[in-house]
C-alpha cells in the first residue's frame, strides 16, 4: 500500500470515528437530560411520601384520640352492673337472688277494684264429674290494660257566633284539641311519649299507632305534629327556664344521647317546681351557661363534672356521688388501708353534717361549724397519701373543695327539695 492510499484510509476512519463520537455525545446528552428529569421527579415523590407519612402520623394520633374519647364516653354511658368475680373460681362473691335474712318485697295489691268476677268449674277437670258451686273461695287480683283497635272519631258542630261588641264572628275551641289539627291531644301525647320518652324513631312510632289503634299516620304527619307542638309549647318552655333561673334551688345533670347514630348529650335542669330537658351536641360549660344565664341567684346542686365549676353562682356538690365512689373502692379486695380509713371518715363527716343541718343555728354558730369542717376538708386535700385508690378520691375532693359545705341559704328544711342525700339548709353560711 502506497503512502497516499494509507493516508486516505486513515482519513476515512477518522471521519467515521468523528461521526460515532457525535452520535454517542448526542445519546449522552439525551440520557443526561432524562436522568435530570427523573431526579426531579424522584425528589418530588420523596417530598410527597414525607408529606403522606406526616399526615399518616397525624391521622393515627387523631384516631387514637377519638378511640380514647369513645372509650371514655362508653365508660360514662354504659356502666356495667356485673358483680366482681373471684379470680380463683370466676364466680360471683355472693349467690344470686335474695340473701339470707333479706325481707322479701312483693308487688302491692291495687287499692282500686274496677270489676269483680266469680270463677268456678262446672265439671271436674280430671274425671269430668259434674260439680256443685261452693261457698268458700280464695281471691286473686289481676291488673291489666285495655286494648282498643279503634280510634274515637268526634265530629264537632262549632257554632259560628257573632259578637255585637267586637263586631266580628267568634267560635269556641273544643276541649282536648288544637286548632286546625285533625288529631286529638291524646294522640299527640302518645307521639311525644313514644318519641322522647321511649326514644323511638318516627317509623316505629307510626307502626305502634297502626298496631295498637289501627291508626294510619305517616312519618311526615308525625313530624308536622312534633313541629306544631314545639311552636305551641315553646313559650311554656321559656317560662320553665325563667322559673329555674330565678329559683333559689337548682339541679343540673347530663347523660349520653344518640341522634341518627351520632353522639349527643341530654341535659336536665330542674328546680322544686319545674324541670326541663335539652338535647345538645356538646357536654361543655356553654350549655349550663345558656340555660341558667349570667349570675343567677341561688345554689346549683350538681355532681363533680368539671363543666359546672366556673359557673358564676354558689354550688353544692353531691355527697352521694362521693360516698358511693369511696365505698366502691374501699370494698374492693385489694383496697388500701388508707382508702378504708378515708371512706369511714367521709361517711362520718356526712352523718355529722346531716345532723347539724336540722338544727336552727345562729350566724356565729354557722361560721364556727363552717371553719371546723373546712379544716377537715383541707386536711384530706393536703394529706400525703401513697395508695393510688385513695388518691383518686382525694383528687375528687380537691376539685370540689368546700362545695361540699354549701347549701341553699335561708330555705326551709324540706328534704324533697334536694336529691341524693344533700344537706337541706346551709348550717354555716348566712
Amino acid at each position: 500500500m502506497t503512502y497516499q492510499e494509507r493516508f486516505l484510509s486513515l482519513r476515512l476512519e477518522t471521519r467515521k470515528l468523528r461521526q460515532d463520537c457525535a452520535t454517542y455525545f448526542r445519546a449522552w446528552e439525551s440520557q443526561k437530560k432524562k436522568a435530570e428529569r427523573l431526579e426531579k421527579e424522584n425528589q418530588k415523590l420523596k417530598k410527597e411520601i414525607a408529606d403522606l407519612k406526616k399526615k399518616l402520623g397525624e391521622t393515627e394520633k387523631q384516631l387514637d384520640h377519638e378511640v380514647e374519647v369513645k372509650e371514655k364516653y362508653r365508660g360514662m354511658l354504659f356502666k356495667t352492673n356485673q358483680k366482681e368475680r373471684t379470680p380463683e373460681t370466676n364466680k360471683e362473691k355472693r349467690k344470686l337472688g335474695g340473701q339470707t335474712g333479706h325481707k322479701g318485697a312483693a308487688r302491692k295489691k291495687p287499692e282500686r277494684i274496677d270489676r269483680k268476677k266469680e270463677v268456678y268449674l262446672s265439671h271436674c277437670p280430671d274425671c269430668q264429674k259434674k260439680l256443685k258451686q261452693a261457698s268458700s273461695f280464695y281471691e286473686r287480683t289481676v291488673e291489666d290494660i285495655v286494648l282498643s283497635l279503634n280510634t274515637i272519631i268526634t265530629k264537632y258542630q262549632i257554632q259560628r257566633q257573632w259578637c255585637s261588641h267586637c263586631q266580628k264572628e267568634v267560635h269556641a275551641v273544643p276541649k282536648e284539641t288544637i286548632p286546625h289539627s285533625p288529631f286529638g291531644l291524646n294522640i299527640m301525647m302518645w307521639i311525644l311519649i313514644q318519641k322522647y320518652r321511649l326514644r323511638l324513631p318516627l317509623k316505629l312510632v307510626a307502626a305502634s299507632l297502626k298496631i295498637q289503634y289501627g291508626l294510619n299516620i305517616s312519618e311526615g304527619a308525625i313530624q308536622n305534629i312534633l313541629h306544631s307542638l314545639k311552636i305551641r309549647l315553646g313559650p311554656k318552655y321559656e317560662e320553665l327556664i325563667k322559673e329555674i333561673r330565678q329559683n333559689h334551688i337548682k339541679h343540673a345533670d347530663e347523660t349520653g344521647w344518640r341522634i341518627n347514630g351520632q353522639s349527643a348529650w341530654c341535659w336536665m335542669f330542674s328546680s322544686p317546681e319545674s324541670i326541663i330537658y335539652t338535647i345538645e351536641e356538646t357536654r361543655g360549660k356553654g350549655v349550663p351557661q345558656k340555660i341558667l344565664g349570667s349570675s343567677p341567684p341561688g345554689v346549683l346542686i350538681r355532681d363533680d363534672y368539671a363543666s359546672y365549676k366556673k359557673l358564676d353562682l354558689p354550688q353544692q356538690s353531691c355527697w352521694a356521688h362521693l360516698i358511693r365512689n369511696s365505698r366502691e373502692r374501699a370494698e374492693k379486695k385489694d383496697s388500701s388501708k388508707e382508702m378504708t380509713g378515708l371512706n369511714v371518715a367521709l361517711k362520718k363527716m356526712y352523718a355529722e353534717l346531716a345532723n347539724i343541718i336540722q338544727k336552727d343555728l345562729t350566724e356565729e354558730q354557722r361560721g364556727t361549724f363552717y371553719k371546723v369542717y373546712q379544716k377537715k376538708i383541707h386536711k384530706i386535700i393536703n394529706a400525703n397519701y401513697t395508695a393510688e385508690d385513695v388518691k383518686e378520691i382525694q383528687t375528687r375532693i380537691t376539685n370540689q373543695n368546700t362545695n361540699f359545705l354549701t347549701s341553699a341559704t335561708g330555705h326551709p328544711n324540706s328534704p324533697e327539695q334536694f336529691s341524693e342525700g344533700l344537706p337541706v339548709r346551709n348550717p354555716f353560711l348566712k
